[in-house]
């Protein structure tokens, strides 16, 4: 499989035809045509079907497409970083959707005015993506909870405690904390993509707790606008929680998940001290805006 061979491919799914995909490459239609036949002849069934000049992709090529569209951008990514030197480089960056987007922010300006010229991309997938992405070098860092790791790739920032969230006009709000057995038969707004949520589940079933779920989403602005409207209670991490709303905290809970970033192996020292140094200097301020926040030496 080479890439010429799968630039062709993309190349005639976006143009919609061998002959219009030849032109834009700048290629002749029989050696397009050639190396999209070699292609499938190695993968072992057709990725397009062929009708009246047009092309259309078979459900198998949709899938092996997608695949071939994250390979390029990844090939590109790195020849532009290798053409820049290490004068300018690219950090990829990777996060859990339930990273606070000011943390986010923070660590990238901190990044940008250590390593002066330096690009920064995004991304954002779930815990396993991340961990598979680093692990083939596809990012250099991941902001993530994942603090398992024992080596000298895991960084550890902040422990960021999970409570209730509520309208401030709440009876939760107006205790001001309270115990798991308040939450029984409680109008509840699940976050489906709480990384903590197995925990909490596990812990309300073995007390006997069972709220009411009104409302399930895997999107913090659909949840919190939720609460907001007065249709349930949720539970999230201080660091998620949006100004207007109350975080309540639970006695008998103790639930914290630690932020930190999982490095690449092999990252540029001048980037894994920036990175590390952004972090924690991004991290600071963000604790310093939540008073309940602990920072992790």
């Amino acid at each position: 499989m080479k890439i010429r061979q799968l630039r062709y491919l993309t190349a005639v799914v976006e143009a919609g035809s061998i002959t219009e995909g030849a032109r834009r490459l700048n290629v002749s239609q029989p050696a397009l045509s050639a190396g999209l036949a070699a292609l499938e002849d190695e993968l072992g069934g057709p990725l397009v079907e062929r009708q009246r000049g047009a092309v259309r992709l078979t459900p198998l090529g949709r899938r092996f497409h997608r695949r071939a569209l994250g390979i390029l951008r990844d090939c590109d990514l790195a020849r532009a970083e290798f053409r820049r030197g290490l004068d300018q480089r690219v950090l990829t960056l990777g996060m859990l959707p339930t990273i606070a987007m000011p943390l986010v922010l923070g660590v990238i300006a901190g990044v940008k005015a250590r390593v002066p010229g330096i690009e920064v991309t995004m991304r954002e997938a779930r815990e396993p993506q991340l961990m598979d992405a680093l692990g083939l070098g596809r990012m250099d860092a991941a902001l993530t909870i994942s603090d398992l790791s024992a080596d000298d790739s895991w960084v550890p920032l902040a422990d960021d405690p999970m409570a209730v969230v509520c309208t401030p006009d709440h009876p939760f709000a107006r205790r001001g904390s309270i115990r798991l057995s308040h939450l029984d038969g409680t109008a509840f707004v699940l976050r489906l993509h709480c990384e903590r949520g197995t925990d909490v589940q596990g812990l309300l079933q073995a007390r006997g707790v069972r709220p009411r779920a009104v409302f399930g989403t895997d999107q913090d602005d659909r949840a919190f606008a939720a609460v907001r409207a007065g249709i349930g209670i949720t539970m999230a991490p201080l660091s998620l929680t949006p100004p207007g709303l109350s975080f309540v905290p639970i006695e008998d809970l103790g639930l914290t998940r630690r932020i930190g970033v999982q490095l690449a192996v092999g990252l540029d020292s001048r980037l894994h001290e920036a990175l590390v140094a952004a972090l924690r200097e991004a991290g600071e301020r963000s604790c310093a805006a939540k008073l309940a926040r602990s920072i992790v030496n």
